[in-house]
């Protein structure tokens, strides 16, 4: 094992180390060194102690600080970063939940986190949900913007919907113009809430316990909405009220 315990070290020299021991390298890298550099070190059972430079405040992707996370058993300091650099939600997702255990990153890393941006074109609404709870937990607050910059349809059920139009109403992110897609069921009120939310078209089916009169309060009429009329209503609805519905959805009612 190799201990360097007298001031840093650069990249290179831990790399030129590494392939002359097997062994554990105990070291702390230089901090000066950027986020393009600290990618290449070798190994992954080392033990470096290493700083994110405030040059790569904002130029840095998850997948980026994902990768350095890898070289070390340290856990990383990356409290200089401010914002996310366009990348997977996969990736995100990944980097703030390490970025909250403080075996991969000190206590104080991405407590200055601003801003991410997601890339993806399908977005899963519950890994979106969780890497924005993520966040907040870093942050202490609702403060970071996800920036949703692809993305033409969201995924996910009605307890991921619920909890990213809480994150939209706290300007988190901005849920405008997307296609939902809902797994399971979903409210009328809930279902509404989408509506009001995106200009898009929501696919989604509606619980089926819902009566004659609160569908009928199903707003917009371009959305595919899954309907099935409850057995309390076999026998109690009128034709106009039936009509009402089924110019709320583009999808056969059962």
């Amino acid at each position: 094992d190799i201990n360097v315990d007298n001031g840093t070290i650069s990249v290179d020299t831990a790399n030129q180390i590494d392939t002359t021991t097997t062994g554990t390298i105990t070291a702390s890298i230089d901090t000066d060194e950027t986020v393009t550099e600290l990618k290449t070190l070798t190994g992954t059972t080392h033990a470096y102690t290493i700083v994110i430079a405030a040059g790569d405040a904002t130029s840095s992707s998850a997948a980026d600080l994902n990768t350095i996370n890898e070289k070390t058993t340290e856990a990383i300091n990356a409290s200089a970063i401010t914002a996310l650099t366009s990348d997977t939600i996969d990736n995100i997702k990944t980097l703030l939940t390490a970025g909250n255990n403080t075996e991969q990153f000190t206590d104080t890393s991405f407590a200055s986190l601003t801003g991410v941006t997601v890339s993806d074109e399908t977005l899963d609404g519950s890994k979106l949900a969780d890497a924005i709870d993520q966040a907040n937990s870093a942050t202490g607050d609702t403060s970071v913007v996800f920036t949703i910059s692809a993305a033409t349809t969201i995924e996910g059920s009605e307890a991921n919907f619920t909890a990213l139009l809480t994150d939209d109403g706290n300007n988190q992110i901005d849920i405008d113009d997307q296609n939902i897609s809902v797994s399971g069921t979903i409210s009328v009120d809930n279902a509404n809430l989408l509506d009001a939310t995106t200009t898009g078209t929501i696919t989604a089916s509606i619980t089926t316990t819902e009566t004659v009169d609160e569908l009928q309060t199903l707003t917009g009429t371009g959305n595919a909405y899954t309907i099935v009329i409850a057995a309390g209503d076999a026998t109690g609805s009128t034709a106009a009220e039936f009509s009402a519905i089924n110019g709320k959805t583009t999808a056969a009612i059962n």
